[in-house]
């Protein structure tokens, strides 16, 4: 029997009601402390208290709705906490104009300038698609230029699978926002936009990111990305267009029951090398 279907006991209740218990006093304590300037603080917090409970409830395969919860409490203490922009207000969820959607945080400067903030986090299950990584090798969507060196007996079907999966949410993820943008009719001199993608470092890793951020930023794929052939047929089978409204993508690192994040990039580039494209 998996982790993930094994019945909690009396030893998992309490070591969960524990963790719940430091990340809401953790937050609860800094979130009062910023006063008017966070709007719908208590409604943050209680989306992860609800997550806890349908975890004690329903078991441990909810537990994704905690490192969501988890992972936007993070993303809004650092939008409260920053130095270089201090931001008049910081909003949970504000309705979105139009259309039955929100944007997970929108902070907004004395000045009126507003920073749209949406949240995903990217931990997909550990399955071994080892079938899926020499399939795609055989159809020669793995680029030329890249070797994926996985072993079978090491985790490659699990590791392949983390990457593969990985990239597809960070496009999906990127196309969901840029519709709200455009439904929304967000776009203006005075907004930008920030997608925060967040992990444990394990299923992708930052420099993933900053591959993909090259290419939506150029709409060339870097000849050394190694899931570029893929996406680059995915892309053009399903007629996906960026609009090009996002203004940055963030890379939130925190390890799961971790209290707070460990790194938290809030621009993250294309590889610096002056190589790939």
């Amino acid at each position: 029997m998996t982790d993930a279907v094994r019945p909690l006991d009396s030893d998992d209740i309490a070591w969960l009601d524990s963790y719940a218990s430091n990340v809401e006093k953790t937050f609860s304590d800094q979130f009062p402390a910023a006063g008017n300037r966070l709007v719908g603080g208590e409604k943050l917090i209680g989306r992860f208290t609800e997550a806890m409970a349908a975890v004690k409830s329903s078991g441990r395969s909810h537990f994704h709705m905690v490192d969501e919860a988890h992972n936007e409490l993070c993303v809004a203490s650092s939008l409260l906490s920053g130095k270089k922009t201090v931001f008049a207000t910081v909003e949970y969820e504000p309705p979105l104009p139009g259309i039955d959607q929100s944007i997970d945080l929108v902070a907004r400067t004395s000045a009126g300038d507003a920073l749209y903030v949406d949240v995903k986090t990217i931990k997909p299950a550990l399955n071994d698609r080892w079938d899926q990584f020499e399939k795609i090798k055989r159809e020669g969507k793995i680029s030329p230029n890249v070797d994926v060196i996985l072993s079978k007996g090491w985790l490659g079907g699990e590791i392949w699978h983390g990457m593969f999966a990985s990239r597809a949410r960070m496009l999906e993820y990127t196309v969901e926002l840029e519709v709200k943008i455009r439904n929304a009719k967000l776009a203006a001199a005075n907004a930008q936009f920030v997608m925060v993608f967040c992990g444990e470092g394990f299923h992708w890793h930052e420099d993933q990111l900053e591959d993909f951020v090259s290419f939506y930023q150029s709409g060339k794929h870097r000849a050394d990305d190694a899931l570029a052939a893929m996406e680059a047929w995915y892309v053009k089978e399903n007629g996906v267009k960026f609009d090009g409204t996002i203004s940055g993508f963030a890379s939130l690192r925190r390890y799961q029951f971790e209290i707070q994040h460990q790194r938290l990039n809030w621009n993250v580039q294309p590889p610096s090398d002056g190589f790939g494209i």
